[in-house]
């Protein structure tokens, strides 16, 4: 690859101001390389050193109104051209890559798409250990609630009903939210999630 080239030279463009300035003074006394860059319309800061010089005390007021006037071209680096093969290779690992993205956001997506359902006995298989698990959860609360029923009696010997209830209801809702963390905790693993141990 070639280096950036850069002209560090500045120019003017004239405004009509400056323009007019220039073309009235006499031809006889103007340099030739400022007449040249005033076609080009572009001036460079040699020229308009040269053109002080010549102007009255009055012109130089005018052309101080007249550069404010005026534009600046700055210059700007030029770029020599990339190599085909360069580029046509650059353009080949960008679209590598951005197909590696692709694959890497959509590697947890499910595959399935345009696939006929899954055969009857794997559903029937899930289902089973869904209604498993719902019954497990059932049958955990109702023993738990029957114990926090029946324990003051046995512990206290209280037969009021208020605090059977109350006791078998607390029992109850403690031991469902441990079986539904238990539960939840193993459908997210079944599902790939892997869930971090807190320190």
């Amino acid at each position: 690859m070639g280096e950036v080239k850069l002209d560090a030279k500045i120019y003017m463009k004239p405004s009509e101001e400056l323009t007019d300035l220039i073309q009235n003074q006499p031809p006889d006394l103007l340099p030739d390389h400022v007449t040249k860059e005033l076609k080009d319309e572009r001036l460079s800061v040699k020229s308009l050193q040269s053109l002080k010089g010549l102007l009255s005390k009055n012109d130089k007021k005018r052309l101080c109104h007249a550069l404010e006037s005026s534009e600046m071209l700055l210059p700007s680096p030029e770029y020599p051209e990339r190599n085909p093969v360069l580029e046509a290779r650059c353009q080949q690992l960008r679209r590598d890559q951005e197909e590696r993205e692709y694959r890497r956001l959509t590697k947890n997506v499910g595959n399935n798409f345009g696939v006929s359902e899954a055969p009857l006995s794997t559903q029937m298989k899930e289902l089973n250990a869904i209604l498993i698990s719902l019954l497990q959860f059932v049958v955990s609360v109702v023993c738990a609630f029957a114990f926090g029923y029946l324990a003051p009696y046995y512990f206290y010997g209280t037969i009021n009903r208020g605090t059977q209830i109350l006791c078998g209801t607390a029992v109850a809702i403690v031991v469902g939210i441990a079986d539904l963390y238990f539960v939840i905790r193993e459908t997210l693993h079944n599902e790939g999630f892997v869930l971090k141990k807190i320190d």
